[in-house]
């Protein structure tokens, strides 16, 4: 799935910027593409801090029962928003766009009423990479980095709470390599987190200390 938004938004941002603005049809095309994509990120913080935009960045999605409805909620919307549009009217860019999105859209519908695969790929539940991207990322200081990963952070008991919940009956492949990959992974807080904390930073002692007990 994020294969398949990272394709749609590198289409959209090159399109935004040779789209013709002659007619309001593809003007107000335009301006629902910039809404569904900024909603896009609230939605799946994780995978637009990812891709580089770190707003976001402070939270750790649980993806419960109640996060699939918003995803399937997300989804409806948008496409009761996108098929509102006169197709033929779009630009060739704006037509390309509109199939993809609407692609997009029916993939999220998708895997959360028929795939479904956080019920049967172990693999899929991990944060370790994650965090590993924001403790060695160059996109601010190494200060302000560790306190959002200290509130993001907070959600980690809960959202391995909700694997235990989710998974059911697992592919013995990704059970063994979600192990390998968690296992392999726990360095982050284990050994890379804690360093950073205690010999890297300019933090206070007492953030310090909240920090290295909490990881």
């Amino acid at each position: 799935m994020k294969k398949v938004f990272f394709i749609l938004l590198a289409g959209l941002l090159v399109s935004c910027s040779n789209t013709p603005k002659n007619t309001d049809v593809n003007a107000n095309f335009d301006a629902f593409k910039q809404r569904f994509v900024d909603q896009l990120w609230v939605l799946y913080p994780g995978w637009a801090s990812s891709v580089g935009y770190h707003k976001f960045d402070s939270i750790l999605v649980v993806p419960d029962a109640a996060f699939h409805q918003k995803e399937l909620a997300f989804s409806k919307t948008y496409l009761d928003s996108l098929h509102g549009f006169d197709k033929e009217k779009l630009s060739s860019n704006n037509k390309t766009d509109c199939a993809m999105i609407d692609n997009a859209l029916e993939g999220i519908a998708w895997n959360v009423k028929s795939y479904r695969d956080f019920e049967w790929n172990p693999s899929n539940w991990n944060v370790c990479g994650s965090f590993g991207e924001m403790l060695n990322g160059t996109y601010s200081s190494l200060d302000a980095r560790l306190r959002l990963m200290y509130v993001r952070m907070a959600n980690i008991p809960a959202y391995y709470a909700e694997a235990k919940n989710a998974i059911k009956n697992p592919t013995e492949e990704h059970r063994q390599l979600a192990i390998d990959q968690n296992n392999g992974g726990s360095e982050i807080f284990e050994k890379d987190y804690i360093d950073s904390v205690t010999a890297c930073s300019s933090l206070s002692a007492d953030e310090k200390q909240r920090m290295i007990e909490r990881s």
